[in-house]
């Protein structure tokens, strides 16, 4: 099984709507650079603009926050008021 990036997950599914990182940016209103860093891993993706892209990209945004699952029962809270 193949473990993937919250940053990868936002490339994919902006790749797969054939949109540039500059589209993404004009809807999201998230700089390109800092759209950039997230895809490469070099910045880290909050919750906030995990809500913002997967808005934009069409999915929910735990989709991109736990790309591979989510089993943290720690966490689950958070993620519920991501939800709400």
């Amino acid at each position: 099984r193949t473990v993937l990036t919250p940053g990868q997950v936002v490339k994919e599914l902006r790749l797969k709507k054939e949109w540039t990182q500059k589209t993404l940016s004009e809807i999201t209103d998230i700089a390109v650079a800092n759209i950039s860093n997230i895809e490469s891993d070099r910045s880290r993706l909050g919750e906030e603009r995990a809500i913002i892209l997967a808005a934009a990209l069409g999915v929910r945004p735990e989709f991109i926050l736990f790309p591979n699952g989510f089993e943290r029962k720690d966490l689950q809270d958070r993620l519920r008021a991501i939800r709400q």
